[in-house]
């Protein structure tokens, strides 16, 4: 035990003279502005993403560098989107509130910070600045002492690295030749009719007439016989709703010099009257493009990526018209850890995805390629990878439908997942479908067509079929096209989805049919024990969910949320062999109303499991 301590003497006991108080006082701000010298970094570093951190240390006070400001203030866009859902808004009204909402914000939130940033450029320790409103942020170049100073600032919510993108590599690629050796080409590629592309246009008579597609790529050239006619420019719209040049070279029509963007847009509308070449998926559908990608940023203080996504949203800059919005944008590009980069890179980046939220909140569906840095696991790109919902990003891998019959085999560098995403896991499958990407026929500058391979060819597969849906039903939302893209998929792989196949190769044919009245669900293969397709999905209120056993026996039906938790058990026993159905009300267990969602309806039998997702819209 240690020895009691001695206690003074009553009278040794005096107060604090004034002095002494003063001296604790100035220890006590002392040691204050030690701790508050001490914190400040790490406040700085908290705010400031990783790779700006390394990036600027690396600067002296007075260097020039890019970054992005993100405001601390974001318009409320997913309560919004979900109130449009609910109302059924159409495609007119919902682009109209989702871009007046951005831009609202915008104006009321950034007057005070670039107020700063003109004083600052007039100081000179910032060169140039460029304010965006598809996601509340500014684009600074400035120096070093600039940018930190800047980042301290309580209305600013985090400082983003300004990376720049590339497009996802052709894996070869060659001339293609006319089948008879002269002047006819290919006719219909053997990628659209493994995606069912003709059926859509010969039995549902749906071209895409009607729909406008883009790409976010190398640039188009405008003048392939292929495109030429229905760039959008060439049908009396003034070129600037058009085309948009985000390098500042100033044209006024679509080029491309690489070539990358001309051969995916040929495979998402791509029609050659004097060749017989349909070789697009949606080859009635008007286009329009941009040219950010592979070729750095336009101006040392704007972000390629962001600009044209606010383009995209909004291209005649008229919330009220919606004659000149994409239905659908593809994505054949990404950015991967493995790279390296300075600022490096990182997985599951998150700097793009606000603006891809909204763009896609305002009507327009964005596709995107995984890359082909496969056949490892975890090999998909930026933003591709994204995994925060079942469906974004929407990620697109590649077959081989050229060499083979269906089922196709994945190609060997199709990006894998899982995504490195912290989610559930049941979110961390990827990706979402597959295409054909193998062998891929389309056009390429100069008039004439190569064979490439890449999921750059598979992705607009997709971005095809979204603008025939489109046509079928202008007004069907984002979410439920890409939640029925997945339900008419083919399975391919392991039952259910998977890390290669996603949820299988998507079918044209059936997805449109979805929105056509009259239309025939998939039914599986004749005989087998398989989970059909649900009726209707999305559903409102009821949805009939169906299956098949191919043999008597015990089985389980139920629903889970996406985090694999059970929702509701619908129905469980043995069941005689042959189809059987069964009704979910959108409730739980204990009959309560579940919120609006993805949900996975699992059938259980013995040695079987799959799983389909299905869509509550309240």
């Amino acid at each position: 035990m240690a020895p009691a301590r001695p206690s003074l003497p009553e009278e040794r006991r005096s107060r604090p003279t004034a002095a002494l108080w003063l001296g604790r006082i100035f220890v006590l701000a002392v040691l204050t502005l030690a701790l508050l010298l001490v914190l400040v970094p790490s406040a700085l570093a908290g705010q400031i993403h990783p790779a700006v951190q390394e990036m600027l240390s690396e600067l002296s006070p007075t260097d020039l560098t890019t970054v992005l400001f993100v405001l601390d203030r974001q318009a409320d866009i997913p309560a919004l989107n979900g109130a449009l859902k609910l109302q059924h808004a159409t495609r007119e009204e919902r682009h109209r509130r989702v871009i007046e909402a951005l831009q609202a914000e915008a104006r009321a939130s950034q007057t005070p910070f670039l107020a700063e940033l003109n004083l600052r450029s007039h100081r000179g320790d910032v060169a140039g600045y460029t304010p965006y409103w598809i996601s509340n942020l500014v684009v600074v170049r400035g120096t070093r002492a600039a940018i930190e100073d800047l980042a301290v600032r309580v209305d600013i919510a985090a400082v983003e690295p300004n990376f720049r993108p590339s497009p996802m590599e052709p894996v070869g690629g060659q001339p293609a030749l006319a089948r008879d050796g002269g002047s006819r080409g290919i006719g219909v590629p053997p990628g659209l009719r493994a995606v069912n592309a003709p059926r859509v246009w010969y039995e549902l008579g749906i071209n895409g007439t009607g729909a406008i597609v883009a790409d976010l790529d190398t640039g188009v050239d405008g003048s392939h016989p292929a495109l030429h006619d229905r760039w959008r420019g060439n049908t009396g719209h003034p070129w600037q709703e058009c085309w948009h040049d985000a390098l500042g070279a100033h044209t006024e029509f679509p080029t491309d010099p690489i070539g990358h963007g001309t051969h995916v847009m040929g495979t998402i509308t791509g029609l050659g009257t004097t060749t017989q070449d349909t070789i697009g998926v949606a080859w009635g559908a008007e286009w329009i493009a941009a040219n950010a990608i592979n070729q750095g940023p336009g101006s040392e203080f704007d972000n390629d990526v962001i600009n044209c996504l606010q383009w995209f949203a909004d291209p005649d800059g008229d919330p009220n018209t919606v004659e000149d919005v994409p239905d659908v944008v593809q994505n054949s590009w990404g950015i991967s850890e493995a790279y390296g980069g300075s600022p490096p890179y990182t997985d599951c980046d998150t700097r793009w995805w606000s603006a891809i939220d909204n763009c896609e909140a305002a009507g327009v569906v964005m596709t995107w390629s995984v890359g082909g840095d496969g056949p490892g696991p975890g090999t998909i790109r930026s933003p591709a990878d994204r995994a925060t919902s079942p469906y974004n990003c929407f990620s697109i891998g590649a077959v081989d439908a050229t060499n083979y019959s269906f089922p196709y085999p994945i190609a060997s560098f199709s990006s894998r997942g899982p995504t490195g995403c912290s989610v559930p896991p049941l979110l961390k499958i990827k990706p979402e479908v597959v295409a054909p990407g193998v062998d891929i026929y389309s056009c390429v500058p100069g008039g004439g067509y190569q064979v490439w391979s890449g999921t750059s060819m598979a992705g607009p597969h997709v971005a095809g079929v979204v603008a025939l849906m489109r046509s079928a039903d202008p007004d069907v939302d984002v979410d439920t096209i890409k939640e029925i893209l997945t339900i008419t998929a083919r399975d391919e792989g392991p039952s259910g989805e998977d890390n290669a196949y996603g949820w299988g190769t998507i079918d044209a044919y059936e997805a449109v049919a979805n929105l056509v009245p009259g239309s025939v669900l998939p039914q599986g293969i004749a005989g087998e024990t398989c989970l059909l397709a649900s009726r209707p999905n999305p559903f409102a209120h009821e949805t009939t969910l169906r299956f098949r056993m191919s043999a008597g026996g015990p089985a389980d039906l139920a629903i889970y949320d996406p985090s694999g938790r059970l929702v509701r058990t619908i129905l469980s026993g043995p069941f005689p062999a042959g189809e059987h159905t069964a009704i979910w009300d959108g409730r739980d267990e204990s009959d309560r109303p579940v919120p609006t969602g993805i949900y996975f309806c699992g059938l259980k039998t013995k040695g079987f499991t799959e799983q389909r997702k299905v869509l509550l819209v309240k």
